[in-house]
């Protein structure tokens, strides 16, 4: 099981974008248990976790300073 984070937050793991296309069905199952983060030349483009926890983020969110409104 995945340790967290001191702030109780899952551990979060770090895959480049090509190593992610390259072994596709490991890290979508890793993302069920801890977020996955994304990068392409070490910039973050995308973390991936599972529904629920990402449902609880967004009602949390709601909760506590409205939701936050969509980049664009």
């Amino acid at each position: 099981m995945a340790e967290n984070e001191p702030d109780g937050a899952p551990a979060r793991v770090s895959v480049p974008l090509t190593r992610f296309h390259n072994n596709t069905g490991e890290f979508l199952d890793l993302a069920l248990v801890q977020p996955v983060t994304l990068t392409k030349h070490d910039r973050v483009v995308l973390t991936i976790c599972e529904a629920g926890y990402f449902e609880r983020l967004e009602a949390f969110a709601a909760a506590h300073s409205g939701p936050v409104p969509p980049r664009g």
